[in-house]
């Protein structure tokens, strides 16, 4: 099976509570982890766990400013979140022959019960789809159109507002005071021809960027 890295980036810190209930939703959603991986300024720490709030784990996040991998059985899904500085990441692999619904519903429970302003997921070869908007990127934080994205309120006002929801090339959701958007199917859908240009129409239809 093709495995390949999606990124989830909040675009902001994840607080204690945030952490606690990232942890809690791996615990619901994925494969109990056997070993959890504890990054340090030197060295990485490996520990043995059957939990993702594995009391040991939660102390290190606590005190760790790195991150913390975590390892579940061959072919499962093996998870690493990052927390620093105005930043907030969590990195799972995706296997090709999965329907994305985990991924997915992961950043709707993320968007419902976390204070978000922003969180973007990255297709599947991040790097090459990253190069298409190095000219022309619409803002820092959102050069273009991710596979899912979520703009709170700031975001949504400054990316067009609702004439975003006219956009027929995209699907829209209006979550709290924000928009979820999600373009295709599946993260690989942009590497395909009929993919890319779906994302090139997408992109093109999206309404001009608002600075006031």
């Amino acid at each position: 099976m093709e495995k390949n890295d999606i990124f989830f980036n909040t675009k902001e810190e994840f607080s204690g509570s945030d952490l606690t209930f990232i942890l809690s939703l791996c615990e619901k959603l994925f494969p109990a982890p056997k070993t959890a991986y504890i990054t340090q300024a030197k060295d990485v720490k490996e520990i043995p766990i059957v939990s993702y709030l594995d009391e040991n784990v939660l102390k290190a996040f606590d005190r760790n400013k790195y991150g913390i991998g975590y390892e579940s059985e061959y072919e499962n899904p093996s998870i690493r979140i990052t927390k620093q500085e105005g930043k907030g990441f969590i990195s799972i692999p995706l296997i090709k022959e999965d329907e994305y619904h985990l991924t997915k519903k992961m950043v709707l429970e993320l968007i419902e019960n976390l204070d978000l302003k922003e969180l973007s997921v990255s297709p599947v070869n991040f790097r090459s789809f990253n190069r298409r908007y190095r000219k022309n990127q619409r803002t820092a934080d959102f050069p273009g159109l991710y596979w899912l994205q979520y703009y709170g309120a700031e975001e949504f006002k400054r990316q067009g507002g609702k004439a975003i929801l006219d956009n027929p090339y995209i699907e829209a959701q209006l979550i709290k005071d924000g928009v979820f958007i999600q373009v295709g199917d599946s993260p690989y859908d942009v590497h395909t021809t009929e993919g890319e240009e779906r994302m090139i129409k997408a992109n093109a239809a999206m309404p001009p960027v608002r600075n006031d």
